[in-house]
């Protein structure tokens, strides 16, 4: 039996699979933390979303980063723990 490889610009597939492929942007912000200034390499919809919660909130995002920072465990990452801050926000939002 033989297979044949396909490449992702293989006319067959009638596209370019990788225009589909495309990987988000990303951004970075220097944030001023309690203790020290943290450069943050984000998602520009991590970011969005930040700027928005801020926005509903009435707090600046510095304010936001620095509470998720002080309730992180101290093995979890900044970003990560960011991420997952914005995605708990909108979902608990969509409940609501």
């Amino acid at each position: 039996m033989r297979f044949h490889r396909k490449s992702l610009s293989d006319a067959s597939y009638g596209t370019d699979l990788r225009s589909l492929m495309v990987w988000p942007s990303v951004v970075s912000r220097t944030i001023p933390l309690m203790d020290r200034r943290a450069k943050l390499r984000l998602e520009m919809a991590i970011w969005s979303g930040l700027d928005e919660i801020a926005k509903k909130e009435e707090r600046p995002v510095r304010d936001l980063c620095q509470e998720v920072d002080a309730s992180r465990p101290a093995t979890m990452p900044l970003t990560n723990a960011i991420r997952s801050y914005v995605l708990d926000y909108f979902r608990q939002a969509e409940i609501r």
